[in-house]
């Protein structure tokens, strides 16, 4: 019997026999198979994430480094035998270069947390009084600069920027040493804990001005002396037997009155001399705001003494007070003191050779002279703009004189 073409079996019905007769794979392997493709995934994606984060950090890292090895010259004696860096240093410069590096890629919620973070750090630092070199300042101020011009475009990133450089000129403002000299009147310790927290210096016999001597007891007994003296003159004319008397008598009275006088008034003197034995002799006091008109010039000559005690006025009083315009045309000058306690604003005041100690001090966007002018442990309320930012900056970095006109 012949066979036909259209007999013979297909190529597909061909290969399904050859399939068919070869051996199966285990029922569970392609199962295993699918579970190893899954788990190598993901530890692939682990991988390339934790890559990503070493290659983010590191560049924070080598700048940590490097400021390491930049500061070495400046650390402190504590720290020179473990050549290690102060821990909330290095975490200031890790915070501000994660808001650089967050500003150049456009995100500016995380370089405003960033900024804030480093601030923070710089607070904590401040009230527990750590030793700062000068060297970390001019480091943390120059990220700060790097991190507006990468986003500069932001104005709410400029006030966290600003803030930030407020909080280095309070740091760099409360590790400045108390000039030789002051006098030992003022409770420095105490001055300085209510400039920290907006309350009024306390009270103390020290600091305050002498009271004035009474000096009604030597008038009292001057004037009994002389109606003691009247009354004896009226008696020896009339009884003229009794002249002799009467004269012993008066000039008995005008003795004892002289006597209580002197005795007195010496008492008097001693005892103020006793009351405030640490003031200053340079020292002069003020309780309420003092006026300062146009064309003003206040100086030791002036004021009467070379210090100006505004520790028992409240943190927020205004110390002086110049023309309400507060523009450099009022020509208002303050030269060669030393001002203590107490707020004041800084704008329109043509400022020379002046020390401010435990003061709050404001600054309203306006002019502001400053020649030699120096901030020990003082406060700073400024805005939160360029201006600000630029004065902010200049006390930060040391700078005694700056101009803004």
């Amino acid at each position: 019997m012949s066979q036909r073409f259209s007999d013979s079996p297909s190529g597909r019905v061909r290969s399904w026999e050859r399939r068919r007769g070869r051996p199966t794979a285990p029922w569970f392997i392609r199962p295993l198979v699918i579970l190893l493709a899954f788990a190598l995934i993901v530890v692939l994606t682990f991988r390339g994430v934790q890559f990503a984060l070493r290659t983010r950090h590191g560049n924070s890292r080598a700048n940590v480094a490097v400021y390491e090895d930049f500061t070495s010259a400046s650390r402190s004696a504590a720290n020179l035998a473990t050549g290690i860096i102060p821990g909330w240093q290095r975490d200031v410069i890790v915070a501000l270069d994660e808001a650089q590096r967050h500003a150049s890629e456009g995100d500016a919620t995380e370089t405003n947390v960033a900024v804030d973070r480093a601030a923070s750090l710089v607070i904590v630092a401040r009230l527990r009084s750590q030793p700062t070199p000068p060297d970390f300042f001019d480091d943390a101020l120059a990220k700060l600069d790097q991190i507006l011009a990468a986003y500069h475009t932001n104005s709410r990133l400029t006030e966290h920027v600003t803030d930030a450089r407020i909080e280095l000129a309070e740091l760099r403002s409360s590790i400045e040493p108390v000039p030789p000299g002051t006098p030992q009147s003022l409770n420095i310790d105490e001055l300085l804990v209510a400039t920290a927290t907006g309350a009024t210096a306390p009270p103390s016999g020290a600091n305050q001005p002498p009271a004035a001597s009474s000096n009604s007891e030597p008038a009292a007994n001057s004037e009994s002396a002389n109606n003691s003296s009247a009354a004896t003159n009226s008696g020896s004319a009339s009884s003229p037997s009794s002249a002799g008397n009467s004269k012993a008598a008066a000039n008995s009275s005008s003795a004892s009155a002289t006597s209580n006088s002197k005795s007195a008034s010496n008492a008097s003197s001693a005892g103020n001399s006793k009351s405030a034995p640490n003031v200053a002799a340079s020292q002069v006091f003020v309780g309420a705001p003092r006026i300062l008109a146009i064309g003003a010039v206040l100086n030791p000559a002036s004021l009467g003494g070379n210090l100006l005690d505004a520790t028992s006025m409240p943190s927020s009083a205004e110390i002086l007070e110049p023309p309400p315009s507060r523009i450099f045309a009022d020509n208002v000058h303050v030269e060669n003191l030393t001002i203590v306690g107490a707020a004041q604003t800084l704008d329109g005041i043509h400022w020379k050779n002046v020390t401010f100690i435990g003061t709050h001090l404001r600054y309203e966007g306006g002019e502001v002279d400053l020649h030699d002018v120096r901030f020990i442990h003082c406060m700073f309320g400024f805005p939160s703009d360029d201006r600000g930012g630029r004065l902010a900056t200049a006390i930060a970095r040391g700078q005694t004189t700056v101009v803004i006109e």
